[in-house]
């Protein structure tokens, strides 16, 4: 056949001539030996792969080549990094989509169970990028957000839905409601209704302290009408408590046995006591009870009763009178749950021999604090001059990990102190101390033993750069919360707050001494507005000085730390603090969150003691 002309083919079509490249390239590619064909099938790989194309078909012209007998083995060894890297490459992408997908999930709805256990699962490498509520687990969330303060806290209810389900959780696990004369009903019957109306939110709420102030009257049994018809909402309750007047009386008793039979915790804080029946609860892990006289309703028997009935599962036991009038623990101390509490509170109270000698023998003591007046004070310092340590081990009170000593009429007898330093001796363990008015010479004697001491409540009668240098050399430098009382100073108590910041973690300070708030009634307007402003600036300085504190105790009173970053320039931060409230007669001030439980334990607020002084006036 006589060749095309050149006519002929430029007249043909592009599909002909594509269809005689194609067929001349299979013709050359045939003619090649297996290896130039493997490696024609490589550069192909690659090229493709460069050039974004990497799919199924690269993956088999790859596959196909690694089969291929006879091969070099950086040639194999170029063709598996190839197809490694495509595939990582590719692999990233799918897992970013993924994520998109994730992440679209977190906004709908954070609590999610399967993408939180998704989350948990995963160990991917997250980027800063993402949000931070999927760099970490929720559980470290609530972990963090339990070392924020309940001020600072509120700020998460308008970060992101995920905060804002953690914040609620915390902040409304324990919810305290004043009902009174004088007091705004609106939120507690606004909580009230909507527990009723929000099983979610009844759910979160564990603990609820109801704190009363009323005369028996109309009101007050509307107020209690309305209290009956929510605690059956209150679906997941562990912890109440009855404060104030009128005191929990036997139909109030029956309608709480009645709803929550498997209360955890159950506190009468009130002047009587007058709960006929409440040694009917069973399993109580703690029991508060603080009456000031003993001819309530209910027979003190009772409270024998509650530890008996309780024996298995009560180890946490507070129990207060008042010291001007005739009382006795011993009746009730004769139950063996004495044997088996970790945690004992006497507060106001006449303590006996009887008492003492039981808590001799209650060797699971974890926690002691005794605040009243001994009967017999020959007998205490012969109790506690009696422990020894045979093979680095306490004869009394073995476990002791805290200890508050606070005695009232017994400031000179020397011989009692000298005894309880001398039972703190050697003492590695014990994390929290509240002497009193024990001589700052003897405290000072048993410091440098307690090396795990974190809260510290004590009394420098005369405070000089001596006697404070002694102290923040004899303590730990891992202290959260110190009490500094002081009856007299070389210098502005608050000139010491530097010296403080030996301590790094170091969230509460109070600075307590001689001194009250300028009184209006006592002063010229001017003068009161420069003496108040005086006053609050010393406070704060406290703050500007120590940059880790959370809270400053200032005299008596209390503040929550704001620190506000510097707007640039160089400008240094700005510090302002917020009053918290003063305690309330009948009130052991629970409500006032002080960061952590180290600081509410150094500041007395942990139990209701000395309620009857008005908040600036506490020791």
């Amino acid at each position: 056949m006589p060749p095309r002309s050149t006519t002929a083919n430029a007249m043909a079509g592009p599909s002909q001539v594509q269809d005689e490249l194609t067929a001349t390239v299979f013709g050359a590619v045939e003619s090649l030996t297996q290896v130039r064909k493997a490696n024609f099938l490589l550069e192909t790989s690659l090229a493709l792969i460069e050039s974004g194309r990497y799919g199924e078909e690269v993956e088999n012209y790859l596959d196909v080549y690694l089969r291929t007998p006879g091969l070099e083995k950086k040639d194999v060894a170029r063709a598996l990094l190839a197809r490694g890297h495509a595939r990582k490459t590719a692999g990233d992408k799918l897992l970013a989509r993924a994520q998109q997908d994730f992440q679209a999930v977190a906004k709908l709805d954070p609590s999610n169970r399967e993408l939180q256990g998704y989350l948990r699962r995963s160990n991917m490498i997250h980027f800063v990028d993402e949000p931070a509520s999927q760099r970490a687990p929720p559980e470290i969330w609530e972990l963090i957000a339990r070392f924020i303060p309940r001020y600072h806290l509120r700020t998460w209810l308008f970060v992101s839905a995920f905060h804002r389900d953690i914040a609620v959780r915390l902040i409304f696990h324990t919810i305290d409601l004043y009902f009174g004369e004088d007091q705004d009903l609106n939120r507690g019957l606004d909580i009230f209704d909507r527990v009723k109306a929000d099983p979610v939110f009844a759910s979160r709420v564990k603990a609820l302290r109801l704190h009363w102030a009323y005369e028996e009257n109309d009101m007050f049994d509307l107020m209690t009408r309305m209290f009956k018809s929510a605690l059956p909402a209150f679906s997941a309750l562990r912890e109440f408590e009855w404060i104030g007047y009128p005191e929990l009386r036997v139909e109030m008793v029956q309608a709480v046995l009645q709803t929550h039979p498997n209360l955890h915790t159950l506190g009468l804080i009130g002047w009587h006591f007058d709960a006929v029946g409440v040694s009917e609860f069973r399993g109580l892990r703690k029991f508060i009870l603080r009456a000031e006289d003993d001819d309530g309703f209910a027979d003190m028997g009772e409270v024998r009763r509650v530890l008996d009935q309780n024996q298995g599962t009560l180890r946490h036991l507070t129990l207060g009178a008042y010291l001007q009038r005739n009382h006795s623990w011993d009746h009730a101390f004769q139950s063996t749950t004495i044997r088996n509490l970790t945690h004992l509170e006497l507060v106001d109270t006449r303590i006996s021999h009887v008492v003492l000698a039981r808590i001799a023998h209650a060797h699971r003591l974890e926690s002691l604090t005794l605040h009243g007046t001994f009967e017999e004070p020959c007998s205490a310092r012969v109790v506690f001059g009696s422990d020894h340590v045979i093979d680095g081990v306490h004869t009394f009170l073995p476990h002791l990990e805290e200890l508050r000593f606070i005695m009232v009429g017994h400031d000179d007898d020397i011989n009692l102190f000298q005894s309880v330093t001398q039972f703190l001796r050697q003492r590695p363990k014990l994390r929290r101390l509240d002497l009193g008015c024990c001589p700052w010479d003897l405290v000072h004697s048993v410091l440098p033993d307690l090396v795990d001491l974190r809260a510290l409540r004590v009394r420098i009668a005369n405070l000089t750069d001596a006697a404070l240098n002694a102290l923040i050399s004899a303590i730990p430098r891992a202290m959260t919360a110190i009490h500094l009382e002081t009856a007299a100073s070389a210098k502005p108590i608050d000139e010491y707050a530097s010296a403080f910041s030996a301590f790094p973690s170091l969230t509460m300070l109070h600075l307590n001494g001689a001194r009250r708030r300028p009184q209006p009634n006592l002063l010229s307007d001017k003068e009161f507005q420069v003496q108040t402003e005086l006053w609050a600036a010393s406070a704060r300085g406290i703050a500007g000085a120590l940059p880790a504190l959370d809270f400053v105790g200032w005299h008596g009173e209390h503040y929550v730390v704001v620190r506000h970053a510097g707007s640039g320039g160089g400008k240094a931060e700005k510090v302002e603090l917020k009053e918290l409230p003063s305690r309330r007669r009948l009130d052991c001030a629970k409500g006032v969150d002080l960061g952590t439980d180290d600081a509410a334990w150094t500041e007395r607020k942990d139990l209701p003691m000395d309620y009857e002084m008005p908040g600036l006036q506490q020791t």
